[in-house]
């Protein structure tokens, strides 16, 4: 078999195959080029097909399930072949997949695109442009064409309707019912639109609440289970500079460590930017180059990076905190979680048959590894990926 070049793993799941041959396990990973498929107990590549031979990947079955179809190009002809696989995290695995859509071989899959206005944390209204994908919303600067930030379906939980605000719908986003407010002539649109594609490409169910919220109840309840005096009141407070896509440099921000928060704010007016609770803090992350350099990776996905002369001390009262608010397996580390090496998501332990294997891996590396992930110097970086909560 012809192995990708340069392809990177950038997540993997732990699947079973369904075959006329039976069941088995398989290693699925959605990398930088295609998507491979390992044999768990050899890391030998079972199969590989470059996105630009893959027609679609989609859900099996209606509402939540753990089945899902690859459909991909046969050779160099017409003809399609679909393999059918399960795995418990379908939902992500769908999602992390849907990613690389528009390199697919079929059509080139995009959603559309819609004008809004987005009721920003400083209380102004900016225009943007949303677009509806098969895996999320995705907000569009419509001056440079870049995707500002993004909602994956997973983490949406519903959207709510503002009555005093034309146009105005809410997206609940994050687990703990964040509000992010935005308006548009076609409301009903993308809601429906955003509704149809998570049941279709990721087979999950959305749904509008019944209730509608007024602006107030907006302000009141935008930062959602977290919006309390506890989770947003400093205990510490540092100057940091925040190093993001969304800015072309550098911006200064107030990051302030409550008793259950890790939260931003703007220290020209002192509003509050995000709000990020500490049990969703995976690791902390020392810039190898850059002394002052440091990012706080989350279990969902997002990473954040900052700069600060007060980098230690920062890192130390932070640690302090997290793991004072329960979430007892966050370390600090020299070098960025490698998510192709976890066989499962950063939110919850690896199945105990995965553990098995990579103890046996690391004092026995296969001989059919396609890289030098599990063997010295990097075994140290491998069980930290494993085991981490």
């Amino acid at each position: 078999m012809n192995v990708l070049k340069d392809n990177k793993d950038l997540a993997c799941f732990y699947t079973t195959k369904h075959s006329w041959r039976g069941k088995y396990k398989r290693v699925f990973s959605i990398g930088s080029h295609g998507i491979t498929t390992y044999n768990p107990t050899t890391l030998e590549v079972t199969n590989q097909w470059p996105y630009g031979d893959i027609c679609g990947i989609t859900p099996v079955g209606k509402g939540q399930g753990t089945e899902f179809n690859l459909t991909f190009r046969k050779g160099s002809g017409k003809k399609s072949e679909t393999l059918k696989f399960s795995t418990e995290h379908r939902t992500e695995l769908l999602t992390e997949a849907l990613r690389f859509r528009t390199d697919f071989s079929e059509g080139k899959i995009t959603g559309r695109r819609f004008n809004c206005y987005k009721h920003h944390w400083s209380d102004q209204r900016k225009q943007v442009s949303l677009e509806v994908t098969p895996g999320g919303i995705d907000q569009i600067d419509p001056h440079t064409n870049r995707v500002i930030s993004s909602y994956d379906y997973r983490s949406v939980e519903g959207f709510a309707e503002v009555s005093d605000y034309q146009g105005g719908f809410c997206i609940l986003y994050g687990g703990f019912s964040r509000l992010h407010l935005y308006a548009s002539e076609n409301r009903d649109e993308i809601i429906r639109s955003a509704i149809e594609h998570a049941g279709n490409y990721i087979g999950i169910t959305l749904r509008l609440r019944k209730d509608p919220l007024t602006f107030e109840g907006f302000v009141g309840e935008r930062l959602g289970k977290y919006g309390s005096d506890e989770c947003i009141t400093s205990l510490a407070e540092f100057v940091v500079q925040k190093i993001s896509p969304r800015h072309m440099e550098p911006i200064k921000r107030i990051l302030a460590l409550t008793e259950t928060c890790l939260v931003e704010r703007d220290p020209a007016s002192y509003n509050i930017v995000t709000v990020k609770p500490f049990e969703e803090v995976f690791a902390l992350v020392c810039d190898e180059d850059n002394p002052q350099v440091f990012y706080v990776e989350f279990i969902r996905g997002q990473i954040r990076k900052y700069c600060s002369t007060e980098r230690d001390s920062l890192l130390a009262s932070l640690l302090d905190g997290v793991r004072a608010s329960g979430n007892r397996d966050v370390c600090v580390k020299m070098a960025p979680t490698r998510r192709g090496q976890r066989w499962g998501l950063l939110s919850m332990p690896v199945d105990e048959e995965v553990e098995s294997l990579h103890l046996k891996f690391l004092a026995a590396p296969p001989s059919e590894s396609p890289s030098t992930a599990l063997r010295p110097p990097h075994a140290s970086a491998c069980l930290n990926t494993l085991f981490s909560r």
